[in-house]
């Protein structure tokens, strides 16, 4: 019964696989062949069955810079860079549309213990910080088994290494967490957005952003998000005008 069931299980993944395969290889046909909008549905059947990979971020990113879509194209590039910090050539088309950009702001630098923190968490994804901890916790539980059975002084302390990454990765996962929370991002859609004083249509302009330019979302009232710039400008504007990344 067991061996059946390890089959089906077996049977179901590599079918499952080789349907999000055929799906990630039309979805690469129809964009070399320029048909750049049938190419993103299929990347987005691929998203909403639950698939994560920077990969299909990135050319679903490469099909909106194809369409002219800075902003969209953005949203999807900065998604895959959630994924895949290390990515190479998100990090290289993020930048050339970050170029196109018609705003020129002014970063404010960070705080060095925010910086050298934030450092920390992106050396590698979250995903993989998750894999990292559920790892380290098996190898932890098998551990503490076998030394019940048959003590031993190196897998004492090979025991309490494992409790020592453990501690340390679920430190910096959910305290990343909570700070990727706090500054959760969004890029502008429209191509003029006035950002106001208040959350009324009546307030005053206080400055004016583009297309494409990454805020960070500090607070929301109705259908309005109160945002900051990286120059430390803040302000509201309208939840419609903005895609959460």
């Amino acid at each position: 019964m067991k061996k059946e069931f390890l089959l089906f299980l077996a049977i179901f993944f590599s079918f499952f696989m080789k349907a999000e395969d055929n799906l990630f290889k039309k979805g690469t046909e129809f964009y070399d062949s320029g048909n750049y909008q049938i190419a993103i549905t299929y990347f987005d059947s691929l998203i909403h069955a639950g698939t994560v990979s920077s990969e299909i971020h990135y050319n679903k990113g490469n099909c909106y810079f194809k369409l002219d879509s800075l902003a969209l194209a953005i949203v999807e590039y900065e998604r895959g860079l959630n994924i895949n910090p290390k990515d190479l050539d998100i990090v290289y088309n993020l930048k050339i549309c970050n170029d196109l950009i018609i705003d020129d702001i002014n970063q404010l630098p960070d705080l060095f213990y925010k910086q050298w923190f934030s450092n920390l968490f992106n050396i590698i994804s979250i995903y993989n910080w998750q894999v990292l901890i559920v790892i380290s916790l098996i190898l932890l539980i098998v551990s503490l088994i076998v030394n019940k059975i048959k003590r031993n002084n190196k897998l004492k302390i090979f025991t309490t290494f494992l409790f020592l990454i453990i501690s340390f990765s679920v430190t910096i996962y959910f305290v990343g967490n909570v700070a990727e929370k706090k500054n959760m991002q969004a890029i502008v859609k429209k191509n003029v957005l006035n950002i106001r004083s208040a959350p009324t249509d009546e307030s005053s302009v206080q400055f004016t952003i583009h297309s494409g330019t990454k805020v960070i979302i500090i607070d929301s009232v109705e259908n309005w998000l109160n945002i900051s710039i990286s120059d430390g400008r803040k302000g509201w504007a309208k939840q419609k005008s903005l895609i959460e990344i």
